[in-house]
């Protein structure tokens, strides 16, 4: 079974998918040149964000690091600049909502854990954004530090990290089960689709480690909630996007 995704880049190739995984599906672009295409999100909902250069989603312009939402039935004119990698995340919806732009720069970050496991969290569609299935955000953690931790799980929502701001140094990424521990080495824009299980992640001592996190919640589950670790339930957390249950 795949976890990690890398060398899904084909340059001025269209979208190319990562990964699709039930209802929940990734795929990606990546631009040399000026680039017009056209999305058809048709029996769920969509979040296109780009991670490098910038975008105009029906004539909305977006910088990297903006999230549109795309909503169930829609179709979208998606201008791409040079130099541009974008994504695009669907997933079920059984609403017709409204398109609508999240901007980085609106979202005040939230400074959490502390060192040797402090990040900064944008959180871009949370529970209280318009969407059916989907919560979003990036993490950034500082240098040589920890993130998502202490270790949490929540198994049966389906999330992916798309990594990004690690070269030239490495991270690397554990999924941790009853089944199995796995570890993968990570660098730009490699991907991990965690299914279940602890999923902590470090740092080398040179570079941080920084992902977009996008969750695709099943019906009825569409919430921030999450399973600590019992053995690490007692660390300090200080602030948190999240609903810990320990």
């Amino acid at each position: 079974m795949i976890f990690r995704y890398r060398d899904y880049h084909k340059v001025d190739n269209g979208w190319v998918k990562v990964f699709e995984d039930g209802y929940f599906k990734l795929s990606s672009i990546m631009v040399n040149k000026a680039t017009s295409t056209v999305i058809n999100v048709t029996n769920g909902e969509g979040l296109l964000f780009a991670l490098k250069g910038s975008v105009k989603v029906n004539g909305v312009s977006m910088s990297s690091f903006d999230v549109a939402y795309i909503p169930r039935g829609s179709s979208v004119k998606v201008e791409l600049n040079p130099g541009t990698l974008a994504y695009l995340a669907e997933s079920w919806a059984d609403n017709t909502r409204e398109f609508y732009v999240k901007r980085r720069e609106s979202v005040k970050p939230v400074v959490s854990g502390v060192p040797p496991y402090e990040r900064s969290v944008y959180t871009m569609i949370g529970e209280g954004d318009p969407a059916d299935s989907f919560l979003m955000g990036y993490t950034e953690g500082s240098i040589g530090n920890w993130t998502s931790y202490p270790p949490h799980r929540h198994d049966g929502k389906p999330e992916a990290y798309i990594f990004y701001n690690i070269d030239p140094g490495f991270a690397v990424q554990f999924i941790l089960s009853e089944d199995e521990e796995l570890a993968y080495v990570v660098h730009d824009f490699d991907v991990v689709l965690i299914r279940k299980g602890y999923h902590p992640n470090v740092a080398s001592t040179i570079n941080r480690i920084s992902y977009a996190w996008v969750i695709a919640a099943p019906r009825g589950q569409r919430t921030l909630a999450v399973n600590v670790h019992p053995l690490y339930s007692g660390l300090p957390m200080g602030q948190t996007h999240l609903r810990l249950s320990k």
